[in-house]
């Protein structure tokens, strides 16, 4: 799996993402399940070694047959992630003997889609092809961090706007805070200072260099007209920190859609 934020590759296991020190999302679920069977195995066996005391062997035996039980369910859990993990890399594998196949045809797209700032088209076709762990396309790192960052600020306002099936326990200001994320660590990641990426280096230069300044700009346009920010609100976005960004576009919001916030609970 990927990490949302930085796109680095993450394991099942992984609470963080270990380039960039963020919450695994993905994983919550998994090491939730694995907690609470570990949880609940050792509550079984404390009470059960209490019993144990009285009870002598019928206790001993409780023991070990609950400690094989929650071995069982630990195993058909492991069993069924390692299950997903193999599909994954069986996915991973076939696409990138596609790849292989097709590398010139989709070098071609990927120029195309970055000359025609077809930004929303290049996000997943980026995703689809798994193009951010292939080496080949390293050079595009930066464009591909920006159209991503870009989509997930693009959904965000939609789901403002519209609600998203699935996601009916966010508020508008959740969407608003995760927006500002993407915004504010907008130079970090698509600039390439989290990486320490020199200025002249390939992902900086030419086609690239001249798209990055615009999927920025659009980025900002796009804000600025769905938040109903003052040119200086928008400019200086960039530069402010997550929770003075979330906080700005959640009041540009409650004034703009306050039939989307009347009915959200205070805080």
């Amino acid at each position: 799996m990927k990490c949302r934020y930085c796109g680095s590759n993450l394991g099942i296991e992984d609470e963080y993402c270990p380039y960039c020190g963020k919450v695994n999302d993905q994983a919550a679920d998994h090491q939730a399940v694995m907690k609470d069977y570990l949880n609940e195995f050792e509550r079984t066996k404390t009470e059960a070694k209490v019993k144990s005391i009285t009870a002598g062997r019928i206790g001993r035996l409780v023991v070990i047959g609950l400690m094989l039980a929650a071995i069982m369910i630990m195993g058909i859990s492991i069993a069924i992630n390692s299950d997903v993990e193999n599909r994954i890399k069986k996915e991973e594998k076939r696409i990138s003997k596609e790849l292989n196949k097709y590398e010139d045809d989709v070098t071609a797209t990927l120029k195309n889609l970055e000359k025609d700032r077809d930004y929303l088209a290049l996000s997943y076709y980026v995703l689809n092809y798994r193009l951010r762990s292939d080496d080949r396309y390293d050079d595009y790192a930066r464009v591909f961090t920006a159209v991503i960052s870009y989509r997930a600020v693009f959904e965000d306002i939609l789901n403002i706007l519209d609600g998203f099936d699935g996601y009916e326990d966010k508020t508008d200001r959740d969407w608003c805070y995760d927006a500002a994320i993407y915004i504010s660590d907008w130079n970090s990641y698509v600039g390439g200072e989290f990486w320490n990426d020199s200025p002249d280096s390939p992902m900086h230069r030419g086609e690239h260099g001249e798209f990055l300044k615009d999927i920025k700009k659009d980025a900002q346009d796009m804000v600025q007209v769905y938040f109903d920010l003052t040119d200086a609100q928008a400019t200086s976005m960039w530069d402010m920190d997550r929770e003075t960004l979330g906080s700005m576009l959640y009041e540009k919001c409650a004034d703009l859609y306050p039939e989307n916030v009347e009915e959200q609970p205070d805080e």
